[in-house]
């Protein structure tokens, strides 16, 4: 009858030979591991962890507990504490062994990595993180520990958010920027990297540590001396990615000094000759939209003749990838948030003829329609901010339209954001709109179609006011008859009521203002009580000029107030306001309208 593997592995004369026979067995078949476990081996290995057979036996450990059920049982009888401490105290060659296979048993085990936790384990590997840091150019023995090393913690700390906290509070990133410094193993930087991401996850105070360890120009620097991994690649643009959504312009800056936004253009353009695109090209079209947000950058990168930006942006909104016809959409919309830029964008030849012609193709699904011509449509609408651009997507009018009266909301908003910007300063343009009753009443309508969406309950009555301010009413008294309807007025009322953006209460009291002065009649307005407005802009102790528009309004409509019930509530208001020494201007103007009728 065959010895027992754990009677073997207590006679000292053959223990090396069987700690070897076991891990040629293991290695060769894993599945052949799980037949030695009732054999009491388990015990015995882990007894074999605390002598001078650690290093054999963790080695066994790490071998067996590749397979799941060997995982279990390897947990459930305690093998994880002697590893936690062999990890505290041991020799490189020992604590290499001891982190794979502390490593291979927490991998997918909720339950490995909580004892990891519980045994004080990622204490032990943040400080050996930190004994082994490198401080120059690693060589190939050190980079065997540190792959072990990096790869036991990325494995443990990797969707358990418990162990992601305690790496975080015990300062583990400092070691790990020095790992992404000076090691030459590219499996090295992914751990290094890929931990780093998912610490960026838990907001704004640790991605501020990051800023100061100057992690995004390391990174860039990765990825240089890494170019052709695709791991690699892929964890750096996660890392940067993250600096992304966090919203951080030194990060921006720092990366743009690094050279990163021709590393992100080099990635995009490796993926022109594939089919679709794939999540790098993603993440590094989203990274280089990101860098361009800060105007700085997009200035440096608009004058740089080396990386030609809009000829890139051209190429990818052309090309036949549906992706990157986005991505240069977004480019040119990032580039065009100057009138300087915008000038020259819009006489650069064919520019504007490609973005309608992103924005009129047809997509192979409704999510890429949404989100290609949705970016077209932000280039567009910072186009149409600058007054030398307008001439040029002046014709391309009706298509925009086309869009306002679309079932997509998201285009819905961005094609208004473009209509109103071309509309303002233009007396024709607005004088056609407000022409079409038909649309004037769309228009108004979206505000009750949409109530959700917020950017629409801000563009729609946007467009209503600046179509009144601008058209040329004087010549054309019927068309702010055929405007004027209930709907229109209150969409427009409404508007004086955002507080949180003085801006658009400014346009709306100067869109009433232009209707009484043009209509010189009131009654349509009081008949939607447009005073209740006004005396919500006279108390509005935020914004003073907002007080002096309503009392504007106010004067303007004396001839018409006639109620006893508003004379009374108004002059409450213009008492108050007459006496105030905060405001001059309200005082004065007050104290005037108290002189009128039906006031004095």
């Amino acid at each position: 009858m065959t010895e027992p593997h754990a009677q073997l592995l207590r006679r000292p004369s053959v223990v090396d030979q069987h700690l070897a026979s076991l891990l040629q067995t293991v290695s060769i078949e894993v599945e052949a591991g799980s037949e030695l476990l009732n054999d009491g081996i388990v015990n015995r290995l882990a007894e074999l962890l605390c002598s001078s057979k650690a290093e054999q036996a963790a080695e066994v450990i790490a071998e067996m507990a590749k397979a799941e059920e060997n995982r279990i049982t390897f947990i459930q009888q305690e093998v994880i504490p002697p590893l936690v401490a062999l990890v505290h105290n041991s020799s490189p060659s020992v604590l290499r062994q001891a982190c794979r296979a502390m490593g291979n048993l927490c991998f997918e085990s909720e339950t490995g990595r909580q004892i990891v936790l519980s045994e004080g384990g990622i204490a032990a590997m943040i400080s050996r993180l930190n004994q082994l840091k490198p401080s120059k150019r690693t060589s190939s023995e050190d980079n065997a520990i540190h792959y072990m090393l990096c790869g036991a913690l990325h494995t443990i700390c990797m969707d358990h958010e418990e162990v992601q906290k305690e790496a975080i509070r015990l300062q583990s990133l400092p070691a790990l920027v020095e790992y992404l410094k000076y090691s030459t193993d590219p499996t090295v930087l992914r751990f290094s990297l890929n931990i780093i991401a998912t610490f960026l996850d838990h907001g704004e105070e640790i991605a501020d540590s990051a800023l100061e360890l100057k992690v995004a120009p390391i990174v860039c620097e990765a990825l240089k001396s890494h170019k052709d991994n695709e791991d690699v690649k892929e964890a750096v643009l996660d890392v940067l990615g993250h600096f992304n959504f966090l919203g951080k312009p030194p990060a921006q800056m720092e990366m743009f000094e690094a050279g990163m936004l021709g590393e992100v253009i080099d990635i995009i353009n490796t993926s022109l000759d594939e089919s679709t695109t794939d999540p790098v090209e993603r993440i590094a079209s989203e990274i280089l939209v990101f860098m361009l947000s800060h105007d700085g950058i997009a200035q440096l990168a608009f004058e740089d003749e080396a990386l030609n930006l809009t000829k890139e942006a051209m190429s990818w909104m052309k090309g036949y990838l549906e992706n990157l016809k986005g991505t240069g959409a977004l480019v040119i919309g990032n580039l065009a948030t100057s009138d300087a830029r915008s000038a020259e964008l819009a006489v650069y030849p064919d520019l504007l003829e490609t973005i309608f012609h992103v924005l009129e193709y047809e997509y192979t699904s409704e999510e890429m329609l949404v989100k290609v011509k949705h970016a077209a449509l932000s280039a567009l609408r910072n186009l149409c901010i600058c007054e030398a651009a307008k001439p040029v997507i002046r014709p391309y009018l009706q298509t925009l339209l086309r869009y306002v009266t679309s079932e997509m909301p998201m285009l819905v908003f961005k094609s208004l954001g473009c209509v109103r910007c071309l509309t303002r300063g233009d007396k024709d343009i607005a004088t056609d709109l407000a022409g079409d009753p038909a649309l004037i009443q769309d228009v108004a309508a979206l505000t009750g179609k949409y109530t959700y969406h917020n950017g629409i309950q801000g563009e729609a009555p946007r467009l209503l006011c600046t179509v009144i301010v601008e058209a040329d009413l004087v010549t054309n008294p019927q068309l702010l008859e055929q405007m004027l309807t209930p709907q229109v007025i209150q969409t427009i009322l409404q508007m004086t009521t955002s507080s949180e953006s003085p801006q658009m209460q400014v346009e709306a009291w100067a869109a009433i203002q232009k209707i009484l002065h043009t209509s010189g009649d009131g009654t349509l307005l009081l008949s939607e009580n447009v005073l209740k407005y006004c005396e919500a802009s006279l108390t509005d102790e935020t914004n003073p000029y907002l007080r002096i528009l309503a009392l504007n309004i106010i004067r303007l409509l004396t001839p018409s107030i006639t109620k006893e019930e508003d004379i009374q509530e108004l002059s409450e208001h213009l008492d108050r306001l007459a006496v105030s020494s905060s405001d001059a201007g309200a005082q004065q103007l007050a104290s005037e309208i108290k002189l009128s009728t039906p006031f004095k």
